[in-house]
């Protein structure tokens, strides 16, 4: 009896002590969950590793949480074509998981593919960043969980599972985005710029870097064939060759897949182009550059047609006219007409950045072309940016044709016993004139090669001409007559 009694006190004692280490655990866990003393395993390591497809699940109005259209489900190998809204169901029993919830503007996909991937889609939290980039220093001390609020104007990135990460630049970037939910962010299909790990922002050399990089890792040839990695090559490529293509990602950027699509089958209309001038200096012609300028130009505020909300209520630009087609009584007959009506669709006004590449030898009155850069107009493809370069008077040189003129000012003594200039070219090179002739007046020395390049071929040159100018004495009789008698005395 007293060792039964001994026994339990013992193990009571035992329970009490585990306790008390368990209490002393650090309560914060690394993002991700799992991995630390006292942390919970992640939530991706307390479920079904594969989940079996369901059924695509088809809703109305365009939205993923639209009203149910049961006679729109569809099998897991069927493919989902772009233009239904609703989301992918995995699972089985109690146990069923959404994944891939898609409005009405998405790229071709089956759930069967999709609840491979599921990981992709379950939420880990929101990981907060500084300096109003997503890739800026971390700020963990501000980290959310999955189902808070995040303010758009905050950068940082929702983290999902299998490595997801949907980065939100937040600042001036987020400035007409609505707030977010890091659970409904993971939850919805990817767009093209998160399969590829970058902000919308990302330049066609970064664009580039990054599939290589990727395809090392997903590439068939690497994983042999494992169906998950396959899949996301397969988006992963799907995203390289459309924003690889300037005027694909341009209609993307502003009008999304669906326009894309359109555009694609000669569907859709473009809309006019925007003329404008950008002013650049004839260092630039003769040297290359890149710059950046900025033009303003009228988008759509997408979803806005009947919301008030913080975003949408700064929509107030008139949008164009949509043209849509109508039946006209023409006598006895009905026919139908296109007609312009005003559009249901919300605009504002925002300043495009444009980024500008001048070439080599480039010559005034040259255009650059930015493919679906310019105003948005309902049910059309954006028109393009056609910027027109306009010379900045230079103070030393003047173009003409490829040849470049100037000019130097000559003594007389200059014009008759010779002289020596330095002059300072264009992109900095100092250019030495040694003439030992008589000079003329307005004569003109010309020097092959040192003009400005040929566009295409700047091995090629025009020649610098540069114009002698006499400065003349203010009593020239008074000075010929003293530098006549230096001469008779010597």
């Amino acid at each position: 009896m007293c060792a039964s009694r001994w026994l339990f006190v013992s193990i009571a004692l035992l329970r009490l002590t585990t306790f008390a280490q368990t209490a002393e655990e650090p309560s914060s866990c690394p993002a991700g969950g799992g991995g630390g003393p006292g942390c919970p395993a992640s939530v991706l390591e307390t479920v079904e590793k594969d989940p079996p497809c369901i059924k695509w699940r088809q809703t109305g109005g365009c939205s993923p949480r639209g009203k149910r259209e049961k006679h729109g489900d569809k099998g897991c190998a069927e493919e989902i074509a772009t233009g239904s809204s609703g989301y992918c169901q995995c699972g089985h029993g109690d146990d069923k998981k959404i994944v891939r919830e898609s409005n009405c503007d998405h790229r071709p996909f089956k759930c069967s593919t999709e609840c491979l991937q599921w990981r992709r889609y379950t939420c880990l939290g929101w990981r907060q960043t500084g300096g109003c980039s997503a890739d800026g220093e971390r700020e963990e001390q501000q980290d959310k969980p999955c189902d808070a609020l995040i303010n758009s104007r905050m950068s940082g990135f929702c983290e999902c599972g299998d490595g997801r990460v949907i980065k939100k630049p937040g600042c001036d970037h987020g400035e007409h985005e609505e707030s977010f939910k890091c659970v409904d962010e993971c939850l919805r299909e990817p767009d093209l710029y998160e399969e590829l790990g970058l902000e919308s922002s990302a330049t066609a050399d970064m664009i580039k870097k990054v599939f290589r990089k990727l395809s090392l890792k997903y590439h068939p040839d690497k994983t042999r064939n494992d169906p998950k990695m396959t899949a996301r090559f397969a988006a992963i490529r799907e995203a390289y060759d459309l924003l690889d293509d300037e005027g694909q990602r341009g209609i993307y950027d502003v009008a999304g897949f669906q326009m894309v699509d359109l555009a694609k089958n000669n569907k859709a209309e473009k809309g006019p182009a925007m003329n404008a001038e950008v002013s650049v200096t004839l260092d630039q012609l003769y040297n290359g550059a890149e710059f950046q300028t900025n033009i303003q130009s009228k988008v759509i505020c997408r979803g806005c047609e009947s919301a008030i909300t913080e975003r949408c209520v700064k929509c107030t630009s008139g949008c164009a006219n949509e043209r849509e087609l109508r039946n006209v009584q023409m006598g006895p007959m009905v026919m139908q007409q296109q007609v312009e009506v005003p559009s249901k669709q919300k605009c504002r006004m925002q300043t495009v950045k444009l980024s500008v590449g001048i070439d080599r030898g480039m010559s005034e009155g040259e255009t650059l072309t930015f493919k679906c850069k310019g105003e948005q107009r309902p049910k059309m493809v954006p028109g393009d940016v056609v910027l027109k370069l306009k010379e900045i008077k230079h103070k030393v040189f003047r173009r003409v044709g490829n040849d470049l003129h100037t000019e130097i000012d000559v003594t007389l003594i200059e014009a008759l016993v010779g002289f020596e200039r330095t002059i300072v070219h264009l992109d900095g090179r100092k250019i030495v004139v040694n003439y030992d002739k008589v000079t003329k007046p307005n004569g003109i020395i010309q020097i092959e090669g040192e003009g400005m390049p040929s566009r295409g071929d700047p091995t090629t040159r025009g020649s610098l001409l540069i114009k002698c100018r006499f400065l003349m004495p203010e009593d020239g009789r008074q000075w010929l007559q003293e530098h006549a008698k230096a001469k008779g005395g010597s």
